[in-house]
């Protein structure tokens, strides 16, 4: 009974500590378009995202790829390879972020990432990018 309690307690944890992500993402091209670009998150607050950082991701892009970029771009935690990993999924995403902080991925639509990475990542980034939390 107890392994049932800690297993809704972590999915309880994890939940929460999750409302910061968007209910719908939206691509750079659309949100560059916007005057105030912003997302809703699941907790029903608005998420305002700053210009700079959309200007930034079109700059490392191919203008097609504004298209296909969906935004905030997601940085997971990865327990699969133990502690202290973050990965980054998706094609687009992995090649701009790849290229942001000038190191080949593993593969063409993942990336592991360590911390100083992940905080380079999220220093240039903060509003165009989510940590997410998982086990």
């Amino acid at each position: 009974m107890s392994d049932i309690f800690n297993e809704r307690a972590m999915q309880r944890m994890f939940v929460n500590m999750n409302q910061h992500v968007p209910t719908k993402r939206r691509s750079l091209a659309a949100l560059l378009e916007e005057k105030d670009p912003v997302y809703q998150g699941k907790d029903g607050s608005t998420y305002h995202i700053k210009r700079v950082e959309l200007e930034l991701l079109a700059r490392l892009l191919d203008e097609d790829d504004h298209f296909r970029l969906k935004l905030p771009i997601f940085l997971m935690t990865d327990t699969t390879y133990g502690d202290g990993y973050w990965k980054i999924i998706g094609k687009i995403e992995v090649k701009v972020l790849s290229k942001f902080i000038g190191r080949e991925p593993e593969k063409e639509d993942e990336m592991r990432i360590f911390y100083p990475h992940l905080k380079e990542i999220r220093d240039k980034f903060p509003t165009t990018t989510n940590t997410i939390f998982s086990y």
